[in-house]
C-alpha cells in the first residue's frame, strides 16, 4: 500500500471522493471576489471575542486510582469561574464534555454567557476532512513514516480539529468574530492526559500566537496520581519553542515539575528539555499518558543535570522530575535551574537502513 492509498483509506472510502472533488472544485473555480473593504466590513457586524474558557472533559474527577471520584468542590469552582466571568462580553466559553457529560456546568455556561456558550462543537465536513488529510501528510514528511509518532496522538490531533472547526463555525453562526493572533484562552480539566493534548492542539488549530493557560490550581484541577500526589501548584513559567514548565510541591514537600508543549501541532516533533542541574539532587521518573501506549522516551541522567521529555498529553512519554530535598533552599534552586532549560527538537531516527544480501 502507498502513502496516497493510505491517506484515501485514513479519509474513509466514501470521504476521499468528496474530499478530492472539494480540492479540484478549489483550484478550478477562483471563487466570489471579496474587497478589502467588505471582508472589513462583514467582520465590523460581528462581536467580537477576545477570549475563550475551554473545559475539557467535565465533570472533573479524581484520578482512576480512585475510580473517577467525583470532586464536588473543584466541579462547584469551575461554575463560580464562569459566574465571575459572565460579564466580559468578549469572552466566549466551549465545553468539550466526556461521555458522561456535565450538565451543572453547561447550564452555568448557558445561564451566564447565552449563545456565547458552545457546547461539543464538531465539524466533520469536506473541507474539514481537507485540513485532517493534510495533517497526516505533514506528520509523514515531517515528523516521518518510521514509528516517530504513534496513532493515538494522530487520533487526539483529528478530534482537536474538528472541534475548532465546530467552533469557528458555531461562532460565526451566532455573530461572532475572533482574531486568532489575538486570542487568549484559559483550560479547565484534570491534570491529565486529555487536558494537555486539547490545550496544546486546539491553541495551535485555532492559529493562536500563544499557548493557553492550563490551570493547574489544586480548588480547579485535581492531580490525584498523575503521577504523583501534589499539595501545591507553584507557578507556570513560558519556556522557548512554547513549551511550558509547570513547577508543584508534593505532599512530602519536595519540589516537583513537568514539561509540557503548549502550541505545536501534531506534525512537528515532540520536545526535549536539558537541564543544568547536580543529578544527584534530582529523581527522573518517564510515564506514559495512556495505560495503552509503551513508554518510548529519551528521559536520563547526564554528567552536569538531566534530559526529560516534554509531553503533550499523547505522545508515548512525560518526564516528572522530583528533587530531593524539601527545603526551601532546595526548592528555589530547582525553580531557577529548570528555568534555564534548554528546549529542542527531539531527534528522529537514524536513516533507513537497507538490508542487502551480499
Amino acid at each position: 500500500m502507498n502513502r496516497r492509498t493510505f491517506i484515501k483509506q485514513a479519509a474513509g472510502t466514501a470521504g476521499a471522493a468528496s474530499i478530492a472533488s472539494v480540492v479540484a472544485a478549489n483550484e478550478s473555480r477562483p471563487g466570489p471576489q471579496v474587497t478589502a473593504q467588505e471582508d472589513t466590513g462583514h467582520r465590523s457586524a460581528m462581536k467580537p471575542i477576545e477570549h475563550l474558557l475551554l473545559f475539557i472533559h467535565p465533570p472533573v474527577t479524581y484520578s482512576y486510582h480512585k475510580l473517577l471520584r467525583p470532586a464536588p468542590e473543584i466541579a462547584a469552582n469551575c461554575r463560580r469561574i464562569l459566574a465571575s466571568k459572565a460579564s466580559e462580553a468578549t469572552t466566549a466559553v466551549c465545553i468539550i464534555q466526556s461521555s458522561r457529560g456535565d450538565q451543572p456546568l453547561v447550564d452555568a455556561g448557558q445561564e451566564h454567557f447565552g449563545d456565547r456558550c458552545i457546547v461539543d462543537p464538531s465539524d466533520n465536513s469536506d473541507a474539514t476532512k481537507v485540513l485532517l488529510v493534510g495533517d497526516l501528510e505533514r506528520a509523514f514528511s515531517k515528523r516521518g513514516n518510521h514509528g516517530e509518532w504513534n496513532v493515538y496522538e494522530l487520533w487526539s490531533s483529528n478530534n482537536a480539529r474538528r472541534w475548532v472547526e465546530g467552533l469557528k463555525k458555531e461562532l460565526a453562526k451566532r455573530g461572532f468574530a475572533f482574531d486568532a493572533e489575538d486570542l487568549s484562552m484559559e483550560t479547565f480539566g484534570s491534570w491529565s492526559g486529555c487536558h494537555h493534548k486539547y490545550s496544546n492542539f486546539m491553541a495551535a488549530y485555532l492559529g493562536m500566537s500563544r499557548p493557553a493557560t492550563l490551570h493547574a490550581e489544586t480548588d480547579l484541577c485535581t492531580h490525584k496520581g498523575f503521577p504523583m500526589d501534589v499539595a501545591e501548584f507553584i507557578k507556570c513559567v513560558p519556556l522557548d519553542r512554547d513549551v511550558l514548565l509547570f513547577l508543584f510541591r508534593r505532599t512530602d514537600g519536595c519540589p516537583m515539575a513537568q514539561f509540557w508543549d503548549g502550541r505545536r501541532p501534531v506534525w512537528e516533533r515532540p520536545h526535549t528539555a536539558t537541564v543544568t542541574i547536580d543529578p544527584g539532587k534530582v529523581e527522573l521518573f518517564n510515564f506514559s499518558p495512556n495505560s495503552l501506549i509503551q513508554v518510548d522516551g529519551v528521559c536520563r541522567k547526564l554528567s552536569d543535570g538531566f534530559v526529560a521529555d516534554v509531553g503533550d498529553g499523547c505522545h508515548s512519554a512525560f518526564t516528572t522530575v522530583v528533587g530531593t530535598s524539601p527545603g526551601e533552599a532546595d526548592l528555589e534552586a530547582f525553580r531557577a535551574a529548570l528555568a534555564n532549560t534548554v528546549i529542542a527538537p527531539r531527534e528522529g531516527p537514524p536513516g533507513v537502513s537497507y538490508a542487502v544480501e551480499v
